[in-house]
């Protein structure tokens, strides 16, 4: 079985949920640390002025160290009326902006207050639309997702947890995984192979990068066949 792992993201990029198609079984990370000005908090879109963050203000700067599963949305009065209204000033003109707009904006305004709550309702809705079944759980479910500690040794916990022999990592993690632990614990390590795909996008040249909805919004019914999975 592979089991891919990631923090919950706010409305996440396409790499998020072409990982989430090819693993066997998805865990959010909600126990790991928040870091303020992450992709858990913030991810940019595309509009007339160029590349803009669209960004989930939190209570006390999202009080940064706590776990995800903790940190609090919160800000101006209408910060949620202000996410909806940054999506719809940015994607009305889009041809698929009604097919998905209203359950997002749904989401946006009626969500706990939890960021993870939001992010992980947001993600559910995405992952129907682009008929995703990937089965998910929260490491906050999870025995081994409260021992975070050393980050090979807390994924490698975590797979065993879940009955997973092999670990879907992004290219980033490279960086800090000790790859030969793996293969000690019984584990295959593999790395994500997503090259991001380029699609019709208004306002000039493409950017890749861009949140989901950027690919929702633009291409509609045929977003799983863009992402490849």
């Amino acid at each position: 079985m592979i089991a891919a792992i990631h923090q919950p993201n706010f409305l996440p990029w396409l790499g998020f949920f072409a990982k989430m198609g090819r693993a066997d079984l998805f865990v959010h990370a909600d126990t790991l640390a928040f870091s303020k000005g992450s992709y858990t908090q913030r991810v940019k879109i595309k509009t007339h002025n160029g590349l803009k963050w669209l960004t989930v203000p939190l209570l006390h700067t999202g009080r940064v160290g706590d776990p995800i599963v903790e940190v609090r949305c919160g800000g101006p009065a209408n910060w949620r009326g202000r996410l909806v209204d940054g999506l719809r000033g940015s994607y009305a003109a889009c041809p698929y902006f009604k097919t998905y707009f209203t359950p997002i904006a749904e989401i946006l305004r009626t969500c706990d207050d939890h960021l993870a709550e939001m992010n992980l309702r947001l993600i559910a809705y995405i992952a129907g639309e682009l008929g995703l079944q990937t089965p998910t759980v929260r490491a906050s479910a999870l025995h081994q997702g409260h021992l975070v500690g050393r980050p090979t040794e807390w994924i490698i916990g975590i797979c065993k947890e879940v009955g997973a022999d092999t670990f879907l990592s992004g290219l980033g993690g490279a960086k800090y995984q000790d790859e030969e632990a793996y293969g000690r614990n019984g584990i295959r390590l593999v790395y994500s192979d997503f090259a991001h795909p380029q699609y019709r996008q208004p306002f000039g040249p493409f950017e890749p990068g861009l949140s989901i909805v950027d690919l929702l919004f633009n291409i509609g019914p045929d977003s799983r066949r863009v992402l490849g999975v």
